[in-house]
């Protein structure tokens, strides 16, 4: 049973973290290595990757290494991976080699609205399943020891006839994902709406509330209505959970969570350092992927090597931190329009372009090899 032990909140017994935790949501194509340290660095305390195909995690060999690399590195722990999923046996799995990994836990993902969620039949598109939901929870925690967090990140649920926001039935179904064994709930606290309209208005926390009164005996993360620091003290006050989970507003600042903001400028500059790090340790930052008109990424095939996350720091990657970090400086608006950072094809002539145009310090010289 997860409680408060003083200034500590217990998810499972290898996996406590200080009050409140300070959560990083699962973003697609924007969960990269780098950007998860760059988060670290600023205070987040509890990190989820973007949203992985549980199937082809577990039974493809270049899709996991393409998604964790070689197992997860020391500095990038408390780290969760999410999942879609919509077969017991193959989240369990999923679950069983994120884990082998290195992961500290897993979360079954049932708040996506967005339609491919739909046409996959995963994400929001499963909550009125209760019994497949309960079944791949209660799959995954008979996969792996109670050390490992099998977690699930949710959306309000509609009444019974779909037509409103119903807490009670959300607190419902998030007891039965408790008692099939999620160690950890989230909640995005607005209903899953129209893939068109997927965050109209203002998240609704006080069903956030609902769900921490229940007395879950589990943490419950709020996610929702955090737009700058002084946001979350507010959402932890008004909803009393164990801690905050945010998403796009972390694009726009990356040190959200930290005890003072930083401009945007020496955020990308630390960025830009991270992928140069990651890079001068042999990770290869260059993979001829190409983003197509939907969004989604044609991944090269991987070599072997380790790579940031699934979705990896690729240059269209760097391209959209950048874009979120710069576009509310109007005086960046050049920037990010010139003809140079439209047609950078590499992430070195990308970072060579940033450094330049925006004055950024060059990054610390490569330590001399040791001698022989």
């Amino acid at each position: 049973m997860a409680a408060l032990d003083g200034a500590d909140v217990r998810i499972t017994s290898a996996l406590r973290l200080r009050y409140p935790i300070r959560c990083v949501a699962p973003m697609v194509g924007q969960c990269d290595g780098p950007f998860r340290s760059l988060c670290r660095r600023h205070g987040a305390t509890l990190v989820y990757t973007e949203m992985l195909e549980a199937a082809r995690f577990a039974g493809d060999d270049a899709y996991a290494r393409d998604a964790l690399g070689g197992g997860v590195e020391a500095g990038d722990r408390p780290l969760v991976v999410q999942f879609c999923a919509n077969e017991p046996a193959a989240f369990a799995a999923a679950c069983a080699r994120a884990r082998a990994l290195g992961a500290d836990g897993a979360d079954l993902n049932l708040g996506c609205p967005q339609l491919r969620a739909k046409e996959g039949r995963y994400g929001a598109w499963l909550q009125e399943d209760w019994a497949l939901c309960r079944a791949m929870v209660a799959a995954a925690a008979a996969a792996v020891p109670e050390t490992f967090a099998v977690t699930v990140k949710l959306r309000v649920q509609y009444d019974a006839a779909g037509a409103a926001p119903s807490p009670e039935r959300t607190v419902a179904f998030a007891r039965e994902l408790v008692a099939a064994g999620a160690r950890l709930v989230a909640l995005h606290a607005r209903t899953r709406g129209r893939v068109d309209a997927r965050r109209d208005g203002a998240a609704d926390l006080a069903v956030v509330r609902r769900l921490v009164d229940a007395g879950l005996g589990v943490p419950v993360l709020s996610n929702g209505n955090v737009r700058c620091s002084a946001d979350v003290a507010a959402n932890l006050a008004a909803t009393g959970a164990a801690g905050v989970m945010v998403a796009e507003q972390l694009l726009r600042d990356p040190s959200l969570f930290g005890p003072a903001p930083r401009r945007p400028e020496a955020l990308l500059g630390e960025y830009l350092n991270l992928l140069l790090d990651l890079e001068r340790r042999g990770v290869p930052r260059d993979d001829g992927s190409t983003r197509g008109k939907d969004g989604a990424v044609t991944r090269a095939a991987s070599r072997g090597a380790p790579r940031y996350s699934n979705w990896w720091a690729n240059v269209d990657v760097v391209k959209a931190h950048a874009k979120r970090l710069l576009e509310s400086n109007r005086a960046h608006a050049e920037t990010l329009q010139r003809n140079t950072f439209r047609k950078c094809l590499s992430v070195a002539s990308l970072d060579a372009y940033l450094r330049k145009r925006l004055k950024l310090p060059e990054p610390a010289p490569a330590p001399a090899p040791p001698a022989q």
